[in-house]
């Protein structure tokens, strides 16, 4: 009756975890607004309407001239992304942003002209270049890609130019300042990466409008004027930038550098608790973050991305710390588990890892990070294990003249991750960096070949067990990343210098009293700083 009920009790348990357990798919109805056609018609025909109601406002356009330009504004907007952007033409959320963002363009520039043309004496000056026209193509640019940001410096400039004040000069301006923008925001780390490419968006309009001005033999108290204006937009275009940056990243879920960069506090909640509670996955992850970053920006990958990943990539140990070895002091659980329980401990830190994350809201590529950083890998320590007692069963029944039909077959997928592979480069960097970091700890004073031999063996592992088959690292790539681990173990495993002992202390700590011997590490410590003082030498 006991082990009945203590089967039962189980078995509950176990359903109660399943229960709780949590897994990272997206809802159908995400996925339906994100890809569904109708609702990318209403789009264009929103944005269709917008330009309409845009350029009646104020201005004397006829209307069917302006319903017909409109119309084949958009539909070419719609031909240029269809072709040289389709992963965003077919993403309503972030076809919504472009049309956004270039809405907000448009706005600005129509406000401000409207503005000039109830304000005498402006409306003989050139007030376009009184116009923050780049707003639009570096928001895009942050938090799409650059290539989307050059396609929308065009779009932006062709809208402007055409649907709030035709000129030339506005055109030229419009599509040179962007582009100088889209070239200083490509890579934005911090705050004032922004602000530069504000600064420069501002220098470009100056030059822009100090030229045309001359050509159009403008009075010089103009020039100057819009000289100090042109600085001004392009600060005012930073701020505004700065402003709707973090919102739109909310809004529309997309990720950029800052992102990355606020992830990788290690005063995270999370970061605090894995340092606490399992100090050796810790410690692994941060070594994993730097080679994983190194590589990552090697190949021109995403660095920031990598060390984030990297940080949470084994977050799921904490739940159970003592079953992985970095973690172990003289017990090992395990020796009191069968080889496939152990599997199945190990194994789990994924699904706790995932679980973890999506508790704390963690953003989907890191989730993704956790989920397929092992693929489909097998637990070899263990897997080996599970095979060589069934061989000493074997061997035992031989012995023992029994059948051997009798013995339980190995099933290897019980030993592997669930997956699935990596997907992206990053990820697939990432399992290469964790395999080669944890396999290091077992060289002892390695040498370059040593580290190179290393390298090359886990890497070729992964390839010929097709772990990296869905991952779209080319070989090429492979090799600058094998390099690159190269470096960073040689840099890491560096072998220090062997300090000499000083034998004065040695023959007092040895026959003083035992105060004097508490404090021999002591002197020893200060006896090495001193040589690293007087020789000169920094290890």
């Amino acid at each position: 009756m006991k082990p009945l009920l203590e089967h039962l009790l189980a078995r509950f348990k176990r359903v109660q975890q399943d229960r709780k357990r949590r897994i990272f798919v997206i809802p159908k109805w995400e996925n339906q607004l994100e890809t569904n056609e109708p609702i990318r018609i209403a789009i264009f025909l929103f944005f269709i309407f917008f330009c309409i109601v845009l350029g009646l406002f104020a201005t004397g356009h006829v209307t069917y001239s302006l319903v017909f330009l409109s119309l084949i504004l958009t539909s070419c907007t719609a031909m240029v992304l269809n072709l040289s952007l389709p992963k965003i033409f077919y993403s309503n959320s972030k076809l919504l942003l472009v049309f956004a963002v270039i809405a907000i363009n448009l706005l600005i520039a129509k406000s401000v002209y409207v503005w000039s043309i109830h304000q005498p004496g402006l409306e003989s000056r050139a007030i376009y270049f009184y116009v923050s026209t780049a707003v639009a193509p570096l928001l895009v640019t942050a938090l799409i890609n650059v290539n989307a940001g050059v396609i929308v410096v065009v779009l932006s400039s062709v809208f402007i130019s055409l649907l709030v004040n035709p000129s030339i000069p506005l055109l030229a301006s419009n599509l040179l300042s962007g582009i100088v923008g889209v070239y200083f925001i490509q890579r934005i780390c911090q705050r004032r990466d922004i602000l530069k490419a504000g600064i420069a968006v501002g220098l470009t309009s100056l030059v822009c409008a100090v030229g045309f001005g001359i050509i159009n033999g403008g009075d010089t108290d103009v020039l100057i004027q819009q000289a100090f204006l042109s600085i001004g937009i392009g600060l005012f275009t930073a701020v505004l930038i700065n402003t709707l940056l973090p919102l739109l990243e909310e809004i529309f879920q997309l990720n950029t550098d800052f992102t990355w960069l606020e992830l990788s506090d290690l005063n995270h909640t999370l970061l605090r608790r894995l340092a606490a509670e399992a100090p050796g996955t810790y410690h692994h992850s941060l070594m994993v973050a730097n080679i994983a970053e190194a590589a990552a920006n090697a190949i021109g990958e995403n660095g920031s991305l990598c060390r984030v990943m990297a940080y949470f990539h084994d977050i799921g140990k904490v739940i159970n710390p003592q079953y992985f070895v970095e973690n172990q002091g003289a017990d090992n659980p395990h020796s009191r588990l069968t080889p496939a329980m152990s599997a199945l401990v190990i194994i789990s830190h994924v699904k706790d890892g995932v679980d973890l994350a999506l508790e704390h809201h963690l953003r989907r590529p890191v989730i993704d990070a956790i989920q397929q950083h092992h693929g489909t890998s097998l637990v070899y320590y263990f897997y080996r294990k599970a095979l060589q007692n069934i061989e000493d069963c074997r061997m035992g029944v031989k012995i023992l003249n029994m059948d051997e039909g009798d013995l339980p077959e190995i099933d290897e997928s019980r030993f592997r991750y669930p997956g699935p592979k990596p997907q992206t480069k990053e990820i697939g960097i990432l399992m290469l960096a964790d395999s080669i970091e944890s396999a290091s700890r077992c060289l002892e004073k390695p040498s370059l070949k040593d580290i190179e031999q290393l390298v090359e063996d886990i890497v070729s592992q992964k390839l010929h067990d097709h772990q990296l088959d869905e991952c779209p690292l080319s070989m090429k790539e492979i090799t600058e990343i094998k390099k690159s681990f190269v470096f960073s173990l040689k840099t890491i495993l560096h072998t220090r210098i062997h300090y000499p002992k000083n034998t004065q202390n040695v023959e007092k700590s040895s026959g003083g009293d035992s105060e004097s011997s508490e404090r021999g590490p002591v002197a020893l410590i200060q006896s090495k700083e001193g040589m690293e003082i007087s020789s000169g030498v920094h290890s």
